[in-house]
């Protein structure tokens, strides 16, 4: 049996979302500065662990809108 994990929410700073980002701005990656998410209009995300299986699978950075749960990545 595995130990179980737990994560911890934390806010990134601007050099952490730009690592994340890959030489995207975030108006290229999500429509404008605000990074609003395209179905509820709310702009708080999640940043997925590096180790989720979405993650590993697609190779990139996801979030998920904290308020309807939009998946999309960065």
């Amino acid at each position: 049996m595995s130990k179980p994990l737990f994560y911890q929410i934390s806010l990134l700073s601007d050099t952490e979302l730009n690592v994340l980002l890959k030489g995207c701005t975030l108006s290229e990656r999500m429509g404008s500065e605000e990074a609003k998410c395209e179905i509820c209009g709310k702009n708080k995300w999640l940043v997925l662990p590096k180790d989720s299986e979405l993650v590993r699978e697609g190779g990139k950075a996801y979030i998920e809108c904290l308020n309807c749960g939009m998946i999309t990545h960065l």
